[in-house]
């Protein structure tokens, strides 16, 4: 599994336009995405992440390979913010069997 991270700095003013956009990107998304989480720092709230699980890197190189801008790129373009890249290998992980969250 491979997690990548967005971060951009988005002024308040772009904040509706990042998560319409989000929603609008969302919508249909590759195979290889498992989800995607859209969060907003609670200390600094003009810091904003997208944090991507994808099934396996061939996945996310797949993505990668086309010439399409990313659509994860395309939600921090409408709010007027460039994101910064952040790819993550993930080792290990746990599932909360008691946790009813979802």
């Amino acid at each position: 599994m491979v997690i990548t991270i967005l971060d951009g700095e988005v002024t308040e003013n772009n904040w509706q336009a990042l998560k319409d956009a989000y929603t609008k990107e969302t919508v249909n998304m590759p195979d290889g995405i498992h989800q995607t989480f859209l969060i907003q720092s609670q200390g600094q709230p003009t810091k904003w992440r997208i944090m991507t699980h994808w099934r396996s890197q061939a996945d996310l190189d797949h993505m990668r390979q086309t010439e399409e801008t990313p659509p994860a790129v395309r939600v921090f373009q409408a709010a007027e913010a460039k994101p910064s890249l952040g790819v993550w290998k993930v080792e290990t992980h746990r599932v909360n069997k008691n946790s009813s969250i979802f």
